[in-house]
């Protein structure tokens, strides 16, 4: 992608207000007046044939509605409707864009929309489909606009790919490959626990969900500084690179390769943060192992002890995640970490009371939650705050352990879950829980890459 002062042959893409009317020149060129042809309503779109008069075959106009009207989070979705379309290159006109929403704003996220709409999962066996090229026909200085609307949608995607690939494919071994050639591309500083190394930690809850499959069991540690000696933050991402939910066996596991969509993430946010340099400095921490079924495999009503710790009877072997997330809790204050975000597609609770159109947003602070409720809106991502009230912990008391790894019979789930992770979380960290259960995938089919924009965000 490219900043050009001049149209070249590639078709024209022409985003245009309601009260505007289209260049002169274009006009003049055309020979006739195209205001009156052409659809400017909000997500209407026209495609003007040039008949030989440009080098390139049509011009295609984007109608943007009401200029009062227009916000962020309309236009990503306009441009995600018309990139997912676009087979050849083209060229997006701006110099006629001056209200509104500021044209660097516009750049980058046209760019940056564009390049996640033209995303496909990838057909084991055959080529990956290349991303259509984007021109930015601008006089004014939009470069930078361009590399950043780059960078999130190639963050984006990258996240989404690994989701997308199959769990065959995407093993733990596998992921840490990701995560290690990741490291070493943006010179973030990296530490793989492998399985003798969560032995001799004693990290019980990832190694019980480990002990059905042949794969060991890994933790992820991405360590990106660039911010002094300021404090790190840490982003947790839940990273089961499939889930058949153990003796507690599922009806249908179809999508399962999504339940390491958290741990994908991660890694997508530490590509955006890396590419884009941001002044911060946090770990990426992503737990990651199969939950399968053998003679070894953890049983309900087998008693743990995690990291911490803390001892956890375990009445479901599907309620996994929340095991192995607790451990990377536990690890990442030890490194020192006093504010904590994770994500996790972690409970069909969530799913069943948000569907997928709000991630499920747990907090232990107030403030800190708001600070995070203001990134979501940056990054035009909604989440809907969910309670963690201590008569859901109660829920979870064991006659056994320290507590329940769940309740066991439906009701609350998702705040239960996140109830159980903060019993993990010490006193003065702040820490906010992420449930993407039903915004990370399209329904088994398609990682999305949901709330990667808002943690860098909140993060930066």
């Amino acid at each position: 992608m490219k900043q050009l002062k001049q149209p070249d042959n590639k078709i024209m893409i022409y985003p245009i207000y309601h009260h505007q009317s289209v260049l002169n020149d274009i006009c003049d060129t055309l020979g006739y007046d195209i205001n009156t042809t052409i659809n400017k309503d909000f997500n209407q779109s026209t495609k003007v044939y040039t008949l030989g008069k440009y080098d390139f075959p049509y011009i295609l106009f984007v109608g943007l509605g009401d200029v009062s009207e227009l916000t962020t989070a309309k236009l990503r979705k306009l441009v995600l409707n018309i990139s997912k379309n676009i087979s050849e290159p083209v060229q997006l006109m701006t110099d006629h864009l001056d209200e509104g929403i500021d044209k660097h704003a516009f750049v980058r996220i046209w760019v940056e929309s564009h390049i996640i709409a033209q995303y496909q999962e990838c057909k084991i066996g055959h080529d990956v489909k290349m991303i259509a090229d984007l021109d930015i026909v601008s006089s004014g200085y939009v470069e930078k606009d361009i590399e950043t609307g780059r960078i999130y949608g190639e963050g984006i995607n990258y996240a989404r790919r690994l989701a997308d690939t199959p769990s065959n494919l995407m093993t733990p071994e596998d992921m840490v490959k990701e995560a290690v050639e990741l490291a070493k591309a943006y010179n973030i500083e990296y530490t793989i626990l492998n399985k003798s190394a969560l032995e001799e930690m004693k990290a019980g809850g990832i190694l019980s969900v480990n002990q059905g499959s042949h794969i060991p069991a890994y933790m992820i540690v991405l360590k990106y500084t660039h911010n002094g000696n300021a404090p790190h933050k840490a982003v947790i991402g839940k990273g089961i690179t499939f889930d058949s939910g153990g003796y507690n066996l599922k009806s249908n596991s179809y999508g399962m390769k999504y339940d390491m969509c958290g741990g994908a993430d991660v890694l997508g946010i530490m590509k955006i943060l890396a590419g884009i340099q941001a002044k911060t400095n946090v770990y990426g921490i992503i737990p990651v192992t199969e939950n399968l079924v053998n003679g070894k495999a953890y049983k309900p009503q087998d008693v743990i002890t995690t990291l911490s710790g803390k001892t956890v009877e375990v009445v479901s072997t599907d309620a996994e995640g929340r095991l192995i997330l607790c451990d990377a809790i536990t690890y990442a204050q030890r490194l020192g970490a006093s504010h904590l975000i994770d994500l996790a597609t972690l409970t069909g609770a969530c799913v069943a009371a948000l569907g997928d159109v709000y991630t499920g947003v747990f907090a232990n602070d107030d403030a800190y939650y708001q600070e995070f409720e203001q990134a979501m809106k940056a990054a035009d991502e909604k989440g809907w705050r969910l309670p963690m009230d201590d008569e859901y912990f109660a829920k979870i008391k064991s006659n056994s352990a320290d507590f329940k790894n769940s309740m066991g019979k439906p009701g609350a789930g998702a705040s239960i879950a996140a109830n159980f992770l903060n019993a993990f979380v010490e006193e003065g960290t702040k820490w906010i829980h992420l449930d993407i259960a039903g915004t990370a995938d399209n329904d088994g089919t398609g990682a999305t890459g949901a709330m990667i924009r808002s943690v860098v965000e909140f993060i930066k």
